[in-house]
C-alpha cells in the first residue's frame, strides 16, 4: 500500500541505490567499525530499512550513526550521500536538530517509542524542487544484545501527511470565508442544538420561519417543534441527511422548504456543522439558515423559459442554408450562423464558408459539394467534417444534409440544414476509448465476463470462460452445463449463492469462489466469481452479468503459505533444540567464561549463516559450494582456502550439521592451526559415489602450512561435536587424524536430500 501522498512522492533516488552505497562505504573510519564486525540486530535492520519503500533511517549506537534507505534521501536534500555513516555531532539538519534528546531517550532505554506528528521538514521533489512537507515521525527502539540498554539503535520512520495538512489548511480558510460571506449576508438566521438536552437556540429569524416566537427559541425549543415547520414532502429527506450528519461525516447542507403559519411556502438554504467531544458522541448541532425563496422563483421562471425554448431547438434543431452556385449568393439563417460563429452583420460568402473548415477535412468536403452540384452525380450531400468556429476557434463537428436543383444542365440552388454533432462525436470517441481500455483492462487482468438469460436459460461465455471451464471455445452452454462443470463439494453452495442473487426479496451479488473440473482436460482450477442480477419493474430478473478470474494460482500459493509456515514452525523448534545443545556443551565443556561466549558466539553465527543459506533457498536445500563460501567468508581470506569437487546439492539437515562441523574445523585452525599463521592454507577435497540407497559424499579437510600439530590431551566439544555428531545426524562416519603437518579431518555421510 502506498502510504504517502497521492499527488506527490519524494522517490527520486533510483531503488537500491542505498543498498549499494551502504555495502560499499569504508564503514571502519565510523565509530559502527567494519560491517563483518556488525551485531546480527544491526544487520538485520538494515537489511529491513534499504527493503523497504517509504523513509526509513537508523541512528546507531552511542554515536547515533546515521543509516537510511532510497526513499529518505530526499528528506537530506544536498546532504545526500555525504550524510552516510555521520554521527549526530557531525551531521543534524532542520527539524532534526530537536531530536536528540528523544533519540538517545529510546536508545537509553528510558522510552519505548517516540511519535511526532505532522514534522514540518523541507523535501526535495522531481525536478530537484525543494518546498515545505509535513511527516509522522516515529522513533522505535531496535533491540540488540550486545547493547548496554538492549537497544542498539532508534528506527525512524516517516509517513508524509503534506496532502492532508494543506487540505486541512484550505478547508479553514475557506470555512472563515464562507463564515464572513453568511454574516454580511442578510436574511440569515443561525441555530444551535444541544443534542443531548434536545434544546434548540435559535435566534429571532430563524424562529419567524419556523413559527415559534422568538423569545422560546432564545431559550430553547425541541427539535421536532422547529421541524413541524419542513415541508412534509421534504421532510423525510432532511431529516435522513441530518441523521447521516450525526452518525458519518458531521457536515449538513440542504435546500428545502418551510411552511409558513399563513400557508405560504419559503425556500430555505440550511449549513450546519456537528461537533462530537472527546470519545466522538455528537453532542452540538450548529448552522445557519439563509432565506433563498427569491432565487427559487427565480431559477423556477428560468427552467421554464429554458424549458420553452429547448423544445423549440429541439422540434428545428438544424440551421439552414441555400446557395446559388450561379450567382455565389448564400444565404445562412441565425442558428447556421450561431453554429458557425457568423456574426449577422458578416459576409456571408462561399469562400468565407470555405475558410472555417478544417484543412484535413477541406479538399474531402470540396469534392462532396462538386459532386453534389454535378449535374451527372447524385445531386445530394450527406457529410460530417470539422471547421473552426469563427470567434473562438474553437473546432467544432459539423453534420451537413443538401440537396441540388438543377435546370438545363446546371445548378440553380443548393439548399440544405446544418447541425453541431461535437457532442455526439466525443461522445462516441470517448465510448470507443472505454470499450478498448475495458478491453485491456480485462485482457491484462486475464478476467472472463459471462451473461445469464434466465428466460430462455441462455449463458454467453466469453473466451476465457471457455478456457477456465475447460470447454470447448463457442460450444453452446446452458445453466446446467455451468453447475455440470463445478466440483462436486461447491456445487450446492454455488447454486445457493446464484439463486439468492436472482431473488428480488433479496437482491445479493454473486460473489463465489469455487473450483471447477474442466470438460475435456479434467484439470482443476479455482474460480473467484462475481455477478450482479438486474429486474425489470415486476421484480422477474432479466440479465445475470457478471466475471470470473482463475485464482488457481492464488490458492497454490496460500496453500503453499501454509505448508511453509507449518514447516517454519518445526524449523524453529529444531533450531532451539540445536542452540540449547551447543549451549549446554559449550558452557559445559570451556574453561572459562569469557572463552565459552566466545565459542557459543563463534557457534551461533555459524548456525545463523547456515541458516541464512537455507532461507535463500526457501528451506529445500543448499549447494555444498555455498556453504564452503560462507567458511571461507568467515575464517579466511581469499587464497587460504582450496575447494576441489564436483557439484553436490545438500538437504537442510545435512547442510545444518556440515555446517556446524566445518565451522569448528575453520575455528581450531584459526586458534592453533594453518590459518593462525599467513603461510598456511587448508584444502577441501570431496568425491560422490553411488550406494545402494542413497549416493554417499566423502569430504577431506586437510591443513598445511601450520604450527606443528600436537595431539590434544583430551576431546573437546568441538571434537564431539563433529565425530559423533555427524555420525548420529547424517549416519555417516568422522574422523580426525592429527598429524605433524597438519590436521587432516574426513567426512562420509549418506546424501540423503
Amino acid at each position: 500500500m502506498d502510504i504517502r501522498d497521492q499527488d506527490r512522492t519524494i522517490d527520486q533516488i533510483p531503488p537500491g541505490d542505498m543498498a549499494v552505497r551502504i555495502r560499499a562505504f569504508d564503514w571502519t573510519a565510523t565509530p559502527l567499525g567494519p560491517r563483518s564486525a556488525w551485531s546480527p540486530s544491526l544487520k538485520l535492520a538494515v537489511e529491513m530499512i534499504t527493503a523497504a519503500n517509504f523513509p526509513m533511517a537508523l541512528r546507531w549506537g552511542q554515536d547515533l550513526v546515521l543509516i537510511y534507505n532510497d526513499a529518505y534521501a530526499p528528506l537530506l536534500r544536498e546532504h545526500h550521500p555525504d550524510s552516510l555513516g555521520k554521527t549526530f555531532g557531525q551531521f543534524a539538519w532542520g527539524a532534526h536538530v530537536d531530536l536528540e534528546g528523544a533519540e538517545r531517550a529510546v536508545l537509553n532505554g528510558e522510552a519505548r517509542g517516540l511519535f511526532s506528528e505532522d514534522l514540518p521538514m523541507l523535501v526535495r521533489r522531481a525536478g530537484d524542487a525543494v518546498e515545505q512537507g509535513y511527516f509522522n515521525l516515529t522513533l522505535s527502539p531496535m533491540p540488540d544484545d550486545t547493547a548496554p540498554s538492549g537497544v542498539g539503535g532508534v528506527l525512524l520512520t516517516l509517513v508524509e501527511t503534506t496532502h492532508r495538512v494543506r487540505t486541512e489548511q484550505a478547508l479553514r480558510a475557506s470555512e472563515e470565508r464562507y463564515q464572513l460571506a453568511l454574516e454580511a449576508a442578510s436574511g440569515v438566521g443561525a441555530w444551535d442544538w444541544d443534542i443531548a438536552a434536545d434544546k434548540l437556540y435559535a435566534d429571532a429569524h430563524y424562529a419567524r420561519f419556523h413559527n415559534i416566537a422568538p423569545e422560546r427559541a432564545a431559550a430553547g425549543v425541541s427539535f421536532a417543534e422547529v421541524a413541524a415547520a419542513v415541508h412534509p414532502d421534504d421532510y423525510a429527506r432532511i431529516v435522513a441527511s441530518g441523521r447521516s450528519a450525526l452518525k458519518t461525516t458531521g457536515e449538513f447542507f440542504e435546500e428545502y422548504r418551510l411552511v409558513q403559519a399563513d400557508g405560504a411556502v419559503k425556500w430555505v438554504q440550511v449549513r450546519g456543522r456537528v461537533y462530537r467531544d472527546d470519545t466522538g458522541w455528537a453532542v452540538r448541532h450548529r448552522g445557519v439558515m439563509v432565506d433563498i425563496t427569491e432565487r427559487r422563483r427565480i431559477e423556477a421562471a428560468l427552467a421554464a423559459a429554458e424549458a420553452n425554448l429547448r423544445i423549440a431547438v429541439d422540434a428545428a434543431g438544424l440551421g439552414r442554408w441555400d446557395h446559388n452556385p450561379s450567382t455565389g449568393t448564400r444565404f445562412w439563417d441565425e442558428r447556421c450562423r450561431r453554429i458557425f460563429g457568423l456574426p449577422d452583420a458578416a459576409e456571408n460568402s462561399f469562400d468565407t464558408f470555405e475558410r472555417f473548415v478544417h484543412p484535413d477535412d477541406r479538399a474531402g468536403l470540396m469534392e462532396a459539394v462538386a459532386a453534389a452540384t454535378d449535374p451527372t452525380g447524385p445531386g445530394v450531400i450527406n457529410r460530417e467534417y470539422r471547421i473552426h468556429r469563427g470567434g473562438d476557434g474553437a473546432v467544432r463537428w459539423i453534420e451537413t444534409v443538401g440537396r441540388a436543383f438543377f435546370e438545363e444542365g446546371r445548378c440553380v440552388r443548393f439548399v440544405g440544414f446544418a447541425s453541431d454533432v461535437t457532442e455526439r462525436k466525443e461522445a462516441a470517441a470517448r465510448m470507443a476509448l472505454q470499450d478498448a481500455t475495458l478491453a485491456l483492462a480485462v485482457d491484462a487482468a486475464n478476467v472472463g465476463t459471462w451473461d445469464y438469460d434466465p428466460r430462455d436459460d441462455a449463458l454467453v461465455w466469453s473466451e476465457r470462460c471457455y478456457a477456465m471451464f475447460g470447454v470447448p471455445p463457442g460450444a453452446p452452454v446452458a445453466l446446467c452445463d455451468f453447475y455440470a462443470a463445478l466440483h462436486p463439494d461447491d456445487r450446492e453452495a454455488t447454486r445457493a449463492a446464484f439463486a439468492a442473487a436472482m431473488d428480488p426479496s433479496v437482491r445479493g451479488d454473486f460473489d463465489v469462489e469455487h473450483r471447477t473440473i474442466g470438460h475435456e482436460d479434467g484439470a482443476e482450477r479455482w474460480i473467484a466469481a462475481k455477478g450482479r442480477a438486474f429486474f425489470d419493474e415486476a421484480d422477474r430478473p432479466l440479465r445475470v452479468l457478471g466475471a470470473t478470474v482463475d485464482i488457481t494460482e492464488r490458492k497454490r500459493a496460500e496453500l503453499h503459505l501454509r505448508l511453509m509456515v507449518n514447516e517454519l514452525n518445526h524449523r524453529v523448534k529444531n533450531s532451539l533444540a540445536t542452540i540449547q545443545a551447543i549451549a549446554a556443551q559449550t558452557f559445559h565443556a570451556a574453561r572459562s567464561l569469557p572463552e565459552a561466549q566466545e565459542a557459543f558466539s563463534a557457534r551461533i553465527i555459524s548456525l545463523a549463516e547456515a541458516h541464512d543459506i537455507l532461507t535463500r533457498e526457501n528451506w529445500e536445500g543448499a549447494d555444498l559450494e555455498d556453504v564452503l563460501e560462507r567458511l571461507r567468508t568467515l575464517h579466511g581470506a581469499p587464497g587460504r582456502f582450496a575447494f576441489s569437487g564436483p557439484p553436490v546439492r545438500l538437504s537442510p539437515r545435512m547442510a545444518l550439521s556440515l555446517s556446524m562441523a566445518l565451522h569448528e574445523l575453520g575455528t581450531n585452525a584459526a586458534k592453533y592451526g594453518a590459518l593462525s599463521v599467513p603461510s598456511g592454507q587448508v584444502r577441501i577435497d570431496w568425491t560422490v559415489t553411488p550406494g545402494p540407497e542413497a549416493a554417499r559424499l566423502a569430504l577431506t579437510w586437510t591443513e598445511s602450512g601450520g604450527p606443528p600439530v600436537t595431539p590434544p590431551s583430551r576431546r573437546g566439544f568441538g571434537s564431539r561435536l563433529i565425530e559423533r555428531g555427524l555420525t548420529s545426524e547424517l549416519s555417516g562416519e568422522a574422523r580426525i587424524d592429527f598429524a605433524p603437518q597438519g590436521v587432516v579431518c574426513r567426512i562420509e555421510a549418506g546424501l540423503d536430500g
